[in-house]
This record gives C-alpha cells, sequence and structure tokens, in this order.
C-alpha cells in the first residue's frame, strides 16, 4: 500500500472514531511521522470512541468464531461416530461357533440358533476353511498333504471319501470330518474362529 493510501485511511479511522479537538504533542508528533512515512511509536490521543459500535463489531467477531468453532466440533464428532459404528456394527459373529454335518444348515450360530458356521478363518495360516458336503476326510491326511493340497480341490478330493450326512472341513494345516452339531470351543486344536456374517 502506498504512503499516501495509507495516510488516508489513518485519516479516515480517525476522524470515524474520534471527536474533532485540539491535538496534543503526541499526535503532532505521529502526523510528522505518518508524513515522514514511519509509524509511530506514541499512540494517537484520541479523545473519545464510539463504545457501541466497537462492541458491536466485536460481538460479531466472537459469534462468527463460535460458529465456526461449533462447525468443526460437529464435524469431528459425526465423522467419530461414523468411524466407531462402522467399527462396532461391520458384521455380527457367531456366538457359540458351531460345526455340523450335511443335516445341519449354514449360517450365524447362536444360542439359539444353531447353524454350523461357513466364514471360519484359521489364524494360524490365514486360510478360509474350505467345506464338503456329504465327505470325510480318509484316515491317512496328514499336514503335508493339505499343505501341498491346499486349496485346489482336484488334489483333495484324492483323499475324501463318501459319507452321507458328514461335512469334511479343512485349511492348510488343521482339518476335521463333521457329523453332528459340534461347539468349536471343544476343538482346542482347532485355531479356526467366525469370521463376520454379512446378516
Amino acid at each position: 500500500m502506498a504512503d499516501d493510501d495509507l495516510e488516508q485511511l489513518l485519516d479516515e479511522v480517525e476522524s470515524k472514531y474520534c471527536h474533532p479537538g485540539p491535538k496534543g504533542a503526541a499526535s503532532r508528533a505521529a502526523e510528522a511521522d505518518r508524513k515522514e512515512g514511519k509509524r509511530s511509536k506514541n499512540p494517537i490521543a484520541i479523545a473519545s470512541v464510539d463504545d457501541e459500535n466497537v462492541d458491536d463489531l466485536i460481538e460479531d467477531i466472537l459469534d462468527v468464531r463460535f460458529y465456526e468453532d461449533n462447525k468443526k466440533q460437529n464435524a469431528k464428532s459425526t465423522r467419530q461416530q461414523s468411524c466407531k459404528t462402522s467399527r462396532e456394527h461391520p458384521g455380527k459373529k457367531c456366538c457359540p461357533v458351531y460345526l455340523g454335518g450335511s443335516t445341519i444348515p449354514f449360517g450365524r450360530g447362536t444360542s439359539v440358533s444353531e447353524r454350523a458356521c461357513n466364514q471360519l478363518r484359521c489364524t494360524t495360516c490365514d486360510f478360509s476353511i474350505v467345506t464338503f458336503e456329504d465327505y470325510k476326510w480318509d484316515a491317512s491326511c496328514d499336514y503335508l498333504f493339505f499343505r501341498n493340497s491346499m486349496p485346489e480341490h482336484s488334489k483333495l478330493q484324492t483323499k475324501m471319501m463318501r459319507k452321507k450326512g458328514a461335512r469334511a472341513y479343512a485349511c492348510q494345516c488343521s482339518w476335521r470330518s463333521v457329523q453332528q452339531l459340534a461347539d468349536l470351543s471343544a476343538e482346542q486344536q482347532l485355531r479356526w474362529v467366525c469370521g463376520k456374517h454379512s446378516d
């Protein structure tokens, strides 16, 4: 901003907020400094200021800041609530988790609804559990067989035997043949968990 523009702006502010009166030494010094293009270190002597206008201006500024702060806080709260909701309800787990033969329907198991979980995942090998209806695993199955065969069905079926009502479960490190409804918590060797159901 040019010096002339700055001087004109200061004159407008002074005439708007100050009553005319005799200029003191401080006022004359400030005006002399202003003409030389320097800001005075001494304050301009003001006889009287319109307090109501200044108070209104301050209140307006505070109202705007309060509104903006509230808007930011509400947006943050909405984001946190959204994240919290998505973490709490991304899906529902079986409780308890059931295995079952082919006559047991798949679904989310509860103490009331006894269904075999079809969203099982192994926490050891991180494989999803595969199932085969009306089959059981041959007694000769071992860890290396599943390690080398999963998840290829053509390799796995070489050790599957037909068994009506049975269901063969397997991951890369564990396997089970089940005929009746069974609570997974009783199978201590299996590190299988429910991976959540969408319903």
